[in-house]
């Protein structure tokens, strides 16, 4: 598994030896200025796949998450987000200790263009970003491709990542395997196949009796392009359907490994510095249906905090990464199989990661001995705005109170289902929630009374 060195250029200049992100969220957060952009669904534009079916009630959802990004800004940063969240919502942030950043919007925005396209075509954006420009200050994008390039050559910004081409490479499940098989780490039983006939092959060799497998499309995120097999017949059905909808060419690939009994999901973060330096942090325990995020335990944070294999695997995995050229944000997937094997490597993402946007919450908010990450999906018959959801959860006693710790805190306005689309009188959104409890007990409880409150919203107007 190769880069050219072409591929791992750093646009412009980078940050100074040592520029730590830890550091800029912690020690050092008065140093400098970011930019921040969070352009989820990079995937698509690193390698993108032709045909399918667009749902733009859920793009609209998915391409407000970027308020999420509120979460790690600093007062003098500046995000970039397509439209301004809920005032009331900026309020209550605020009020809780996060710090609000400059917010610019991009002229003539709407809710499905991606974020750095919509940048691209504001030239007054574009001036306003460039007179930001400065020894200083620093863009740093959710992930890179080409259209953050763009942005960092037409306003001279200094981007903090690897190239476009870098990150494309390292994301792809086939060479995060083999990665893994070459620096020694467990890994789940398998193989990898460059065929449907090989990957047929592969199974018929693999199989016994009640053996379960998962076949992984290499380029595939968020729970997509990921099959769980179950069978024989399964298998050759799936083959079926891969020869005639499946990739084309010389990058057709799939990851054939075996469905192995968990005790734990993971994910931690990796900023892998200019000096070649690694920072491992924010372990989180992650809360999956099937092969879908639905959120994270927040765990250990930082260091020194993580568990010794987690820190140590971090290291081995940052530096392996750098020697391919990679720079910046890497979020690392593992899993704990039952019988305690760690398997610190099923996924490297290089980018940020859904995690890493909550990994220095609990520098903010009251302690709590339970605190989780939720997120649910919500049809509407009617808009729900984020002070009408406020409303309901203080009206059941679930709302977040500092002086408690406890309670449940909305932390994204915009993902709300707020509008129908397409004529369905649908509003479909996402509610993206921290809960945090004084107990497992009291943290179960608060589950429950939101996810009932939650299903009584659904049904209103059915």
């Amino acid at each position: 598994m190769t880069l050219s060195e072409d591929s791992c250029r750093w646009i412009d200049a980078a940050p100074g030896e040592g520029w730590s992100f830890v550091g800029a969220m912690t020690a050092d957060r008065r140093r400098d200025t970011l930019v921040w952009l969070c352009n989820i669904g990079a995937e698509q534009i690193w390698h993108p796949v032709t045909g399918g079916i667009t749902d733009r009630e859920e793009d609209r959802a998915v391409n407000r998450m970027e308020e999420m990004n509120l979460l790690l800004c600093r007062r003098q940063d500046v995000l970039l987000l397509r439209d301004m969240p809920d005032a009331e919502f900026l309020t209550d942030l605020e009020a809780l200790g996060f710090e609000i950043p400059r917010i610019l919007c991009p002229a003539g925005a709407d809710p499905y263009t991606p974020i750095a396209e919509l940048v691209l075509k504001d030239e007054e954006l574009l001036r306003e970003l460039a007179a930001l420009a400065g020894p200083d200050v620093y863009f740093l994008p959710y992930a890179v491709t080409e259209r953050e390039e763009e942005i960092a050559v037409r306003t001279g910004l200094r981007i903090i990542g690897p190239s476009s081409r870098a990150a494309a490479g390292i994301n792809n499940k086939a060479a995060n395997r083999a990665m893994a098989q070459m620096l020694g780490l467990p890994v789940c039983r398998g193989t990898i196949c460059r065929s449907a006939a090989e990957l047929l092959q592969a199974y018929e060799e693999l199989y016994a009796p009640g053996a379960r497998f998962i076949v992984k499309d290499p380029y595939s995120a968020s729970g997509r392009g990921l099959h769980l097999v179950e069978s024989p017949e399964r298998m050759r059905g799936l083959v079926k359907r891969l020869m005639r909808f499946g990739r084309r060419g010389s990058e057709t690939s799939w990851i054939l490994e075996e469905w192995i009994e968990k005790s734990g999901d993971y994910n931690y973060q990796l900023f892998i510095r200019e000096d070649g330096e690694i920072e491992v942090f924010s372990l989180k325990g992650q809360l999956l249906e099937g092969t879908v995020y639905r959120g994270s335990h927040l765990e250990a944070d930082r260091g020194a905090d993580l568990p010794a294999p987690f820190r140590e695997s971090g290291q081995r995995i940052g530096k392996a990464l750098y020697s391919l050229g990679y720079q910046g944000m890497a979020g690392v997937d593992a899993i704990r199989a039952a019988d305690g094997t760690l398997i610190p490597l099923i996924e490297v993402n290089g980018r940020f990661t859904l995690s890493t946007y909550l990994s220095f919450v609990t520098d903010v908010l009251a302690p709590a001995a339970a605190l989780v990450s939720r997120y649910f999906r919500l049809v509407t018959r009617t808009p729900l705005t984020y002070p009408a959801l406020k409303a309901r959860l203080e009206a059941e006693g679930l709302i977040y109170r500092p002086d408690s710790g406890e309670g449940v805190l909305v932390y994204t306005s915009g993902t709300l289902p707020q509008a129908a689309e397409g004529g369905s009188g649908r509003c479909i959104g996402r509610v993206f929630v921290l809960i945090a409890a004084a107990s497992r007990e009291r943290l179960s409880g608060l589950e429950s009374g939101l996810e009932s409150l939650l299903n009584r919203i659904q049904q209103e107007g059915e």
